[in-house]
């Protein structure tokens, strides 16, 4: 079991202008609808497919995989963009790296987010993927095609919903359905979540629902990883953030 670890205030000042401009709310905007049509037109592909080739008793395996990647995928974003970069990296400094650190000075700030906003990112994010998948991947008229899409398709709406569930999971009342599905364990509880909200933030990254975390933490995994990117790539800081801060987890 994890030791509590005693939380710290963190004192920084938010920029002027870093709430969400009226251009990037457009491209949030743009970004939902594209995913939604993305995800139609690869989901009527996987339904011609399944037609064709059957395996539906695959469709909930897949599912489950791909949720289990999509959790994964979020603890490895997540902890890039806490440990690496800043508001100054290009592209992804002032709407992506951004908003994770700042979520750090005012855990409770995604609660006051709209749908658009808390989930506009992750469309922008995924939406080149389908579209690449969808003009490319064979998945009405190939086995491979069908089997490959299903699972990004799942993948893809896992990732959609995993700033969702994290908005959830720091909201003191969550929707009925949502807290029901935090007490068994389907999307990621506050509980669970909170153990990443304490300094120095360095661990229980996996967002979507958490399943990873422990695993991850028992082995080290990010500590570990991120000492080997720092050490691979050039111009990187060889201490971990961690360190750097002087307030690295003590573990045995």
């Amino acid at each position: 079991m994890i030791e509590q670890r005693a939380k710290v205030e963190t004192k920084v000042e938010r920029r002027p202008g870093s709430e969400t401009s009226p251009g990037h709310r457009v491209l949030e905007y743009l970004g939902i609808m594209a995913f939604a049509i993305l995800a139609a037109l690869i989901g009527a592909e996987m339904y011609a497919g399944a037609s064709s080739f059957g395996y539906l008793w695959l469709l909930p395996v897949l599912a489950v995989l791909a949720y289990l990647g999509a959790d994964l995928l979020s603890g490895f974003v997540h902890f890039l963009a806490d440990n690496f970069g800043s508001y100054e990296t290009p592209v992804i400094g002032p709407g992506f790296i951004d908003a994770f650190r700042e979520h750090h000075v005012d855990p409770k700030g995604i609660t006051t987010h709209d749908f658009v906003d808390t989930n506009g990112n992750n469309s922008l994010v995924a939406v080149p993927a389908m579209l690449l998948v969808w003009l490319a991947v064979p998945v009405a008229s190939t086995v491979w095609g069908y089997l490959f899409g299903t699972f990004f398709l799942f993948l893809c709406l896992a990732t959609f919903l995993t700033n969702q569930f994290h908005k959830w999971a720091h909201m003191e009342s969550p929707p009925a359905i949502p807290a029901w599905l935090q007490r068994r364990g389907v999307i990621l509880s506050a509980e669970h979540h909170d153990i990443h909200h304490e300094s120095p933030y360095d661990t229980y990254y996996c967002i979507t629902a958490g399943f990873w975390n422990p695993l991850l933490d028992k082995t080290r995994f990010f500590e570990r990883t991120e000492r080997l990117i720092r050490r691979v790539v050039p111009g990187t800081d060889p201490q971990l953030r961690a360190e750097r801060e002087g307030a690295l987890n003590d573990r045995a």
